[in-house]
């Protein structure tokens, strides 16, 4: 006897109600493929956070312009850097392959901090091939200095 488990959550039809919430290796397609095959309706990607991204390039910028205000031969001295991939690339490929492989509905997460980064990561995030977006708005309320 077959029970059937379908729902549907977010305007998208499951097979069944289990959501594999927003987990640090739900972007890993062989993790995501072991997830499906256990059930899960559904899988949500750990979040995209814009201080990640910010964090990320502005240490490459601290980087690579460390010296150059002391030797004028500091200012050619690292090559070029042909691609770069930063935490917002990473995290869309990782959409593009976990969606790739799954017969099951993929669920983007978002935390950003500026008006901005929620409208242009969320559409980077929907064109990356998300059926959905979890919007994380998990804010520290504390001082991080004490």
């Amino acid at each position: 006897m077959s029970v059937d488990l379908g729902t549907r959550y977010l305007g998208l039809s499951l097979r069944s109600p289990i959501v594999a919430s927003a987990a640090p290796h739900n972007d890993d397609p062989v993790v995501a493929g072991r997830l499906q095959r256990a059930g899960a309706g559904a899988i949500v990607l750990p979040s995209l956070f814009e201080e990640e991204i910010v964090a990320e390039e502005l240490e490459i910028a601290r980087s690579l312009e460390q010296g150059t205000e002391h030797f004028a031969e500091a200012l050619d001295y690292f090559p070029a850097i042909g691609q770069f991939l930063g935490a917002a690339e990473r995290y869309l490929g990782a959409v593009e392959q976990v969606k790739a492989r799954s017969t099951v509905p993929v669920i983007g997460s978002l935390n950003a901090t500026s008006r901005g980064a929620w409208v242009r990561y969320a559409h980077l995030i929907q064109d990356a091939g998300a059926d959905a977006l979890e919007l994380n708005l998990y804010r520290v309320a504390a001082d991080p200095g004490r």
